[in-house]
């Protein structure tokens, strides 16, 4: 059962590669998280780095808030979280549909 499922896995990763399996986690996690919540924890290096403002803060807030369907707070989170969700979403479709076409198994055995 369990190397069925790892079979399973590793030939979704074969065929759609890190990349999108990392996009769909991260899309995953921002619709589980409120976004509401006020951690202190940060991705940011700069605000890791101790700088006040960072161009990219509250982009994933705003991905959150558009992903929980509150189009207005993600708007007024970040002005490019819309786009972002848009541009992130439509290359994670890409990755997969290609993924889908292709062999895992023909770059393997091709030298």
């Amino acid at each position: 059962m369990l190397s069925a499922l790892l079979r399973k896995l590793r030939s979704l990763y074969a065929r759609v590669g890190f990349e999108a399996i990392i996009w769909v986690a991260a899309f995953v996690f921002l619709a589980i998280h409120n976004p509401d919540s006020q951690n202190e924890f940060t991705f940011c290096p700069l605000k890791n780095l101790g700088f006040h403002y960072c161009p990219g803060c509250g982009l994933g807030r705003s991905v959150s808030f558009l992903l929980h369907g509150d189009i207005v707070r993600s708007f007024q989170t970040h002005i490019l979280g819309i786009p972002a969700t848009i541009i992130l979403l439509s290359r994670t479709i890409t990755l997969f549909s290609n993924g889908i076409k292709k062999d895992p198994y023909k770059q393997l055995t091709t030298n």
